[in-house]
């Protein structure tokens, strides 16, 4: 089996939360199971996009599956994973057990634009409604079949681009609003 696995982390709410989210699928973007979940006080997204790669690799890996590709939109923390140099960082026990898990699961961890990973965000702040640690979806939630189905037809999405005036645009008397 092919398989693609989407992850992704945030922080939300008042009081902040942080929560996790992703989804493995096969093949032509089949729906195989989705997770999502939060991490007890914690208010860092640091935190949990790491949780919501290392979740995401867990179960595949208990699942039995190898040669899968791991996506997440943090450039960030996929450079910090695929650094084979890193050793001194607050959460280098959990980037070490991710890299132990991409070692024995033959595993890639790539970076994808945020527009790519629209389903791993909305598992993301389904964790952010539940108080569950962990959940797994059989099937796809509420919402969220729309977002899998543009997903599988490669839909694009326009990119959002600020309009940036400088100092001199002011000056100029020229304005972009």
């Amino acid at each position: 089996m092919t398989a693609e696995e989407n992850v992704g982390g945030s922080c939300l709410g008042n009081p902040q939360r942080s929560e996790f989210g992703g989804l493995l699928r096969k093949n032509a973007g089949l729906f195989v199971y989705g997770l999502s979940g939060n991490i007890a006080n914690a208010f860092d997204i640091l935190l949990a996009e790491l949780h919501a790669i290392f979740q995401g690799l867990r179960m595949v890996s208990d699942m039995g599956i190898s040669d899968f590709v791991c996506y997440s939109d943090s450039l960030h923390y996929v450079s910090l994973i695929n650094d084979p140099s890193m050793r001194f960082h607050v959460y280098v026990t959990l980037i070490q057990n991710i890299k132990d898990l991409i070692i024995t699961s033959k595993a890639s961890v790539f970076h994808t634009l945020r527009e790519g990973n629209y389903c791993a965000n909305f598992l993301a702040k389904l964790g952010a409604a539940s108080d569950s640690v962990l959940t797994i979806h059989a099937s796809p939630p509420d919402g969220m079949i729309q977002l899998i189905k543009d997903d599988t037809l490669e839909t694009l999405f326009p990119r959002a681009i600020r309009d940036i005036e400088t100092p001199q645009d002011e000056k100029d008397g020229r304005s972009t609003h």
